[in-house]
């Protein structure tokens, strides 16, 4: 576990280094390029609900023609929220990830950017918004056991109606193997283990997954298979800003 860590730092430090020397320009081209090609895939096309991340102002490809494609073709967007919550082993209030609903495009260009530049949705709209794993504006406190078996009813169906079609992936670096290097954090990873684990606990079945695509920068592919473990989850397909597409 340590090397795998070690190994992990190890090729984040030389692609974040890799990723100083991009420019403008040729992230505007590589972002156009791939953009063209995912709103061209069958997946996307089919797609009614879909989750996409927000992006940095730079060192990744951006989304921004991707949302407001999504939102001119009436598609449910959903886009990452974090926030602190105390979650299995995790013996403190931990960071993690759940995807929040996005309204249109005044709300999108209404975000705020965070430290990093990422436009957030705003802590104090939560509450108005759907979410993906967690039910907006729940109550804590007791309740009747006829109140909880509705209640389960209830989320049952409300998740069965918030499935992801789709969701667009970041990354700091991608393999041939559609193998994904995350930034470390974890989130992504974590957010589709309890979305495979919160959708079979309430629908008592299988459940497909959502079909998931990276967005990568020609420099963040690399050519030797990157360092994963067994909670690392696999690429259904990887855009790359050269144009070209990888798939299972």
């Amino acid at each position: 576990m340590a090397g795998l860590r070690a190994a992990k730092k190890e090729l984040r430090t030389l692609m974040r280094q890799r990723l100083s020397h991009m420019s403008p320009e040729s992230l505007k081209q590589q972002s156009a390029a791939a953009t063209e090609i995912l709103l061209s895939l069958p997946e996307y096309k089919k797609a009614q609900c879909i989750g996409v991340y927000l992006s940095m102002p730079k060192g990744e490809l951006v989304t921004t023609a991707i949302i407001n494609d999504a939102l001119r073709q009436g598609k449910q967007i959903f886009v990452p929220y974090i926030y602190h919550s105390k979650v299995q082993d995790c013996s403190k209030s931990c960071s993690t990830m759940d995807m929040v609903s996005l309204w249109s495009k005044s709300d999108y260009e209404g975000l705020e950017p965070d430290a990093w530049g990422i436009p957030s949705v705003a802590k104090n709209s939560i509450a108005e918004r759907s979410r993906i794993l967690e039910e907006s504006g729940k109550s804590s406190g007791a309740v009747s056991q006829d109140s909880a078996k509705s209640e389960t009813s209830s989320r049952s169906r409300s998740t069965e109606s918030r499935r992801l079609d789709l969701i667009v992936m970041p990354g700091v670096a991608f393999d041939k193997g559609l193998g994904r290097l995350g930034h470390g954090k974890g989130f992504y990873d974590f957010f589709l283990e309890r979305y495979h684990d919160l959708k079979v606990s309430l629908l008592g079945e299988e459940t497909r997954m959502p079909f998931l695509v990276g967005l990568a920068l020609d420099v963040q592919l690399s050519p030797d298979e990157i360092p994963t473990g067994a909670s690392d989850w696999r690429l259904d397909a990887l855009v790359v800003g050269d144009g070209s597409v990888i798939r299972k």
